[in-house]
């Protein structure tokens, strides 16, 4: 990627709707700036030349101890670029394979990264990796890979950082229930649907406004309603996933 070729991939994402601001992104020597500029390309719908901005990331290995105190992780980084090439070559091509190489490799960096992640959900990785499974035809190994995942963070119900470790709060589980309920409303299943997604919310981060719409969820008698409306909290984000550490929350005081 020669510099002319950066500079219009750079002007795409600080002009138009929603731009980036520019010194976010004037440093193609620095794999977060190219990181940046690729997932705007994507947002934008630049598939193949975020595709071409992404790839020069692919071999870069995160500082896993990296934590900073505002901004995104390199782990995370590299998580969200994952990410999203596996979204592209999904959308071009839908070479299974290929599209899960990237996402268990994001999987893994999620589940290893020890501190907080800003902007993303890790539980969303894992809750994509299941579709494109059960997209691909085998809906049932997905299915079996919730249940198992469920079983083995019963003993890990919190989120995976070390800021917040008496909460229940578990993104594995909550994604993983929303899977088996979607199964098994799409198997006729109402009610089981709607009490697996009663059961996922233990583990969602939800505020006291989210408990009124839960408990409004719960009251409804019809169960394809019912449904509809533990689906509708789905789509909301309540509370952030993972807290800050207590000397970003000071410091900001």
């Amino acid at each position: 990627m020669d510099p002319q070729e950066w500079q219009v991939y750079v002007q795409k994402v600080i002009t138009g709707a929603w731009p980036i601001p520019s010194n976010m992104v004037s440093n193609p020597n620095d794999w977060r700036c190219r990181s940046i500029v690729g997932r705007a390309l994507y947002l934008k719908e630049e598939k193949e030349e975020a595709m071409i901005v992404l790839s020069t990331v692919l071999d870069v290995e995160p500082n896993m101890e990296d934590a900073p105190e505002y901004g995104l992780s390199e782990a995370e980084h590299k998580v969200l670029c994952l990410r999203d090439i596996a979204e592209i070559v999904w959308d071009l091509t839908k070479d299974k394979e290929a599209t899960l190489r990237y996402l268990d490799e994001a999987f893994r960096l999620s589940r290893e990264y020890k501190y907080s992640f800003r902007a993303a959900s890790r539980g969303d990785i894992w809750y994509r990796i299941l579709n494109v499974y059960k997209e691909t035809g085998d809906a049932e190994l997905a299915l079996f890979d919730a249940k198992e995942m469920i079983e083995s963070e019963n003993e890990n119900s919190h989120a995976p950082s070390q800021d917040n470790p008496d909460s229940k709060i578990n993104p594995y589980k909550y994604f993983s229930f929303k899977f088996w309920a979607e199964a098994e409303y799409e198997a006729g299943n109402i009610a089981e649907a709607c009490s697996l997604l009663m059961q996922g919310f233990e583990f969602y981060p939800v505020s006291q406004a989210g408990y009124k719409d839960l408990e409004k969820a719960e009251a409804i008698t019809d169960p394809e309603e019912r449904y509809k409306a533990y689906q509708h909290c789905t789509t909301i984000q309540y509370l952030p996933w993972e807290k800050l550490p207590e000397a970003v929350i000071r410091r900001n005081i």
